[in-house]
């Protein structure tokens, strides 16, 4: 893992739901994150591929951890909006990318794409989040 020390990536060890889903942290550098996750038979369609809603959730945690890189010590993040294109689908490995478009006082615009594990383009997203300082 390169750029931001070892604590951010351990952050993700808080989110229960991260822990569920089994996302991992691949790369975080200020402004960026990769993050991956397996498609397991329980986030799969009738089809035996990812269901809409399991990619969805990896590039929604994706984008606020991109947004979370730019801050330290790290800023609570919520997302006010995310719209995803959906291009297709996979099995196995599925990995998001995030980058920050641009940064306000406590709005944060990120976008990124989700892909198979071979670098085909599964989906793609714009989202903005809101950062609140920690308390």
């Amino acid at each position: 893992m390169t750029g931001l020390p070892q604590e951010m990536a351990a952050f993700m060890q808080k989110i229960p739901f991260s822990q569920h889903l089994g996302i991992k942290v691949d790369a975080l550098q200020k402004g960026m994150a990769r993050l991956s996750m397996a498609i397991r038979p329980e986030f799969m369609t009738s089809w035996g591929t990812a269901h809409g809603g399991s990619i969805l959730a990896l590039l929604d945690i994706t984008l606020s951890m991109t947004a979370r890189t730019l801050y330290d010590p790290p800023r609570s993040i919520m997302t006010i909006d995310l719209s995803t294109q959906f291009i297709g689908t996979t099995t196995g490995i599925l990995r998001a990318e995030g980058r920050v478009l641009k940064a306000g006082q406590t709005t944060v615009f990120c976008e990124g794409e989700a892909r198979s594990d071979a670098g085909e383009l599964v989906a793609k997203a714009i989202g903005t989040f809101r950062t609140r300082s920690p308390k």
